[in-house]
């Protein structure tokens, strides 16, 4: 048996005893949509029986930043959760936060390197993408140096998701683990500008990883962008994130609809906007932020104007902004690349502004390498499942690569990156096909009956600041869950893939489940 299957056994057992008679390994809803299948229940369950330094340690095996993603992650497994077809998603996210709050509250280390390896690798750009393949190959015992263009390491996590989402001291823990296994973090250093691959190169570096990112803004295509009181959102961002806050004295308004306008948004409230208008492309339903940061925006006080296209920005005295012309969206589709257009209905409205803040979107910005190719949405091609180049010895990944991206989506496309590094540094074919093999994944039938033993546990919310405290200050606004909140709401957990069979198909729990469950 493989250590990792042997390993996985072994978290089964502990947590459900030798006796479970299906001992049916497999996966779990949750687990499979997770982009880095992290093994979910069973670090649920090690959390809800006070077991947390195992529950860590099964994290770790495939997330490098769980206080991060415990904080800031999209969490698709809980929209896979089969407790909602009982009452409410288990908090996955907001378990793995508690799970790592222990970590930093104990002064967590990483596992010292037993063998080290001759070979460098350079990766070029320090997000979640870079730094997930910086740790991987880091425990295989490279030697790897990561360079980052700006003051800090840790990419937009690090100087762009504002401290009142994500705390940058909760970012340098993280940043800092890695940095204990022994990698190489370089900051102000930017490709291009201090050095080429071909100086890499000629330094030893036998294997090249590209993860810069996509911090660039597009323009908004319309007239006064040239106007003092205009900015981009992300350089914005970054002001504040890395402390140099300004005043934002009257109204402003904030152009886009995803994620970072809500950011942007949010962050103009608490720099003292009298108002904050956040007007997008899309309807109310369609707009790309995730619907609770929605929410948080709107009990802060920021107004949605949703369904309006930017056509002018207005002059006032001293070439300042003094308002923006809006259209009325009527029809709005999206193509397979997520590319927007949009037909206009007649009549337009004027909204006052002293500050004009654009955020609709952010693109790539890929270096000019001979033999390197990039396609027509300006990220570097790369071979889907190795994310080599071809250019041999170089790879690409997270946003560089595929555009907009999530953070988890970032750490899993690092974990391939580095998969496929160590075996063209191993001389080895970049994908075997056991690594394509996957687990039978636990589904419910639509026909399948919820037997009326299993009771309505409602789940534990997550205990934060009120929007007039929050809006204060940039303070962290979930403030986590207590120990034992976080236990219980782990014992929501049904562990479908292991106990599944016997809850769905016998209708019936064992006694240690019952007493989890009941």
């Amino acid at each position: 048996m493989g250590q990792g299957k042997k390993k996985k056994k072994e978290d089964l057992s502990s947590i459900h005893g030798e006796k479970c008679w299906p001992l049916v390994d497999k996966r779990s809803p949750c687990e499979e949509a997770c982009p880095i299948h992290m093994d979910i229940p069973s670090y649920v369950m090690a959390l809800a029986q006070g077991r947390i330094p195992e529950a860590l340690d099964i994290v770790r095996r495939t997330n490098p930043f769980p206080s991060i993603c415990g904080r800031v992650c999209h969490h698709p497994c809980e929209e896979a959760c089969t407790r909602a077809l009982i009452d409410r998603p288990v908090a996955i996210e907001w378990l793995k936060r508690e799970i790592a709050r222990y970590e930093q509250r104990n002064g967590g280390r990483p596992p010292r390197i037993k063998k080290r390896r001759e070979e460098k690798v350079a990766v070029i750009g320090s997000g979640p993408a870079g730094l997930t393949a910086a740790y991987d190959l880091a425990l295989k015992g490279y030697r790897v140096s990561v360079f980052e263009a700006l003051p800090v390491a840790g990419g937009m996590m690090a100087a762009a998701i504002p401290d009142f989402n994500l705390p940058s001291s909760v970012v340098r823990f993280e940043v800092d683990y890695i940095r204990h296994l022994g990698v190489e973090i370089k900051t102000n250093t930017s490709l291009g500008r201090d050095f080429t691959l071909e100086d890499l190169q000629d330094q030893g570096y036998r294997a090249i990883l590209l993860a810069t990112g996509a911090w660039k803004s597009p323009d908004l295509p319309i007239p006064g962008t040239e106007l003092r009181g205009f900015v981009q959102a992300l350089p914005f961002l970054r002001e504040v994130k890395l402390g140099e806050k300004r005043f934002l004295k009257g109204k402003t308004v904030i152009i886009g609809g995803g994620n970072v306008a809500v950011d942007a948004a949010r962050t103009a409230v608490r720099l003292g906007a009298e108002k904050v208008i956040l007007a997008c492309l899309e309807s109310r339903p369609e707009m790309p932020a995730f619907p609770w940061e929605i929410q948080k925006a709107d009990d802060e006080g920021v107004t949605i104007l949703p369904s309006l296209a930017p056509q002018k920005i207005l002059p006032g005295k001293g070439g300042k902004v003094k308002g923006v012309v809006f259209a009325r969206v009527a029809a709005l589709t999206k193509d397979a690349e997520g590319r927007l257009s949009w037909k206009l209905a007649e009549g337009e409205t004027t909204l006052e502004a002293d500050w004009v803040i654009a955020a609709i979107g952010q693109i790539p910005d890929p270096p000019s390498i001979p033999g390197l190719a990039v396609t027509e949405r300006g990220t570097v091609q790369t071979d889907p499942e190795t994310l080599a180049t071809p250019v041999s010895g170089i790879f690409a990944a997270g946003d560089a690569v595929r555009y907009p991206g999530t953070i988890v989506e970032a750490i899993a496309a690092g974990h391939r990156a580095a998969k496929s590094i160590n075996h063209f540094l191993k001389g080895k074919p970049l994908v075997s096909k056991s690594e394509k093999k996957g687990r039978e994944v636990f589904r419910l039938d639509e026909k399948t009956e919820i037997p009326a033993f299993l009771v309505r546990k409602e789940r534990w919310d997550m205990p934060a600041l009120s929007p007039k405290d929050a809006v204060r200050s940039f303070e962290e606004t979930e403030l986590g869950y207590t120990p034992w909140q976080a236990r219980e709401e782990a014992k929501r957990c049904l562990n479908c893939r292991m106990c599944g069979q016997c809850i769905f198909d016998k209708g019936q729990l064992c006694f240690e489940t019952s007493l989890r469950l009941l």
